[in-house]
């Protein structure tokens, strides 16, 4: 049996057409990463979306990601923008040891990145790892699903076109996308279909698969506080309103005690 691909070396390539565009969260960070203070590292850094202003805002920035494909492409970013210094580590977000301890003043998970940990035992430990390397004091924001009843329900059963878009190569490429939700085991299995037309009238598709573990708010803040950490604010979007029953996100700001 050939070896399974991990889903982000195939995402990776189409990555950028959906997110690059995302800009919605970044003066936020920015905002935080004043306040906190360098360095700053961001966990599934992907890309290097939100790796590039803050290092062009002069924030000592480093990025981990454990999918090599992502990480290849967030050092174009970079490159292409004389930021070569920036560092970036491949790496599982369990397991950060090579990390050094009490080092860096703001730690950030975005869009969703904690909920790639599936089950509480890598939770506990993802957030113990953090600990260990956040600062006295430092912080760390996660910014998570809001799992409401109509956004769960908004996706089960339904084949969506997300989007089109034309390719330098003149391809145009459609992305279409299904999802199944389990609320016994608090999972969002995601099947992401890449169907792309050449110029020639040849037509391929990258098809990948995914899960995400998604949290409530209490039980997130059960989990931040039994591995050392302070709930400092938790809001319901990039502007920091209160979280209220529709907001469609979580976003936590948690202190290193």
């Amino acid at each position: 049996m050939g070896q399974v691909r991990d889903p982000y070396d195939v995402i990776a390539e189409y990555y950028d057409l959906e997110f690059d565009a995302f800009t919605e969260d970044v003066d936020l960070y920015l905002a935080f990463a004043q306040r906190a203070g360098t360095p700053v590292l961001e966990l599934g850094c992907g890309t290097g979306r939100l790796l590039l202003p803050l290092a062009r805002a002069g924030f000592e920035v480093e990025g981990v990601d454990r999918s090599a494909a992502m990480l290849a492409r967030a050092a174009e970013r970079l490159n292409r923008h004389g930021l070569s210094h920036v560092r970036l580590r491949q790496a599982d977000v369990t397991d950060l040891s090579e990390l050094p301890e009490r080092h860096y003043s703001l730690v950030v998970l975005a869009v969703n990145g904690f909920l790639h940990l599936l089950d509480r035992a890598a939770q506990v430990t993802a957030l113990e790892q953090i600990h260990r390397v956040l600062r006295p004091g430092g912080l760390l924001l996660l910014d998570v699903l809001h799992p409401t009843p109509a956004q769960l329900e908004g996706w089960e059963g339904h084949l969506l076109h997300d989007a089109s878009w034309a390719l330098p190569d003149g391809s145009l490429l459609d992305r279409f996308s299904a999802r199944r939700v389990s609320p016994a085991e608090q999972t969002i299995e995601t099947w992401l279909f890449y169907d792309r037309r050449r110029p020639d009238g040849t037509l391929t598709r990258d098809a990948v698969t995914y899960v995400l573990r998604y949290v409530h708010r209490f039980e997130l803040e059960l989990l931040l506080e039994g591995a050392g950490f302070r709930i400092e604010a938790i809001y319901g979007s990039y502007q920091l309103d209160p979280l209220e029953d529709e907001s469609p996100l979580m976003l936590v700001v948690a202190v290193r005690a």
